[in-house]
């Protein structure tokens, strides 16, 4: 009997080993992995959501950049009050080539016909004295003035055949903001 005995007790524990492995230990493994995979996915989330945060910063900070470019462009076209400023600057910039601004006169009528809160091109006719190469180092130097104006057209005239000094007259165009 003693045998028989081993055996039942042997399959009995076989019985219970195999029991434990297919009700307990793989429901616990796959559990496990299931748990595993959820944390995988939430790690890649978390990792996405931290490239997002870094990037929503690099976007915020590019964003100010161009709000602040956008601000800057936008205050180059002269309002209204501010065509005064225009004049000086033009004069200060002549002076600086030495040139005698002796015009300037803006055609109002495009500005005051135009539509509120809009763009508006002013035509201006500048004239000044000088020599041939302080002019166009003068024109040169308009991109970096603080508004928009744009040379449309250049007239030159010798004033005598003994000096170097030349009348030159520039139609060109200021951009303006019509409020």
């Amino acid at each position: 009997m003693s045998k028989k005995r081993f055996y039942t007790i042997f399959s009995v524990y076989i019985l219970l080993l195999f029991s434990w492995y297919m009700f307990i230990y793989l429901p616990q493994v796959q559990a496990l992995n299931e748990v595993n995979t959820k944390l995988n996915e939430i790690s890649q989330q978390v990792a996405m959501a931290r490239r997002a945060q870094i990037n929503l910063k690099n976007i915020k900070a590019r964003f100010q950049k161009e709000q602040q470019r956008l601000q800057e462009e936008k205050n180059r076209f002269i309002r209204k009050n501010d065509l005064g400023k225009v004049t000086q600057t033009l004069r200060t910039t002549a002076n600086k080539y030495d040139l005698k601004l002796t015009d300037f006169s803006p055609g109002f009528k495009e500005y005051f016909d135009a539509q509120k809160n809009s763009i508006v091109p002013l035509s201006l006719s500048i004239s000044f004295i000088g020599r041939y190469i302080q002019i166009g180092k003068f024109i040169e130097s308009w991109g970096e003035l603080p508004f928009y104006l744009i040379p449309e057209e250049l007239t030159l005239q010798k004033l005598d055949n003994n000096g170097y000094d030349i009348q030159a007259v520039i139609e060109a165009k200021l951009y303006t903001w019509n409020e």
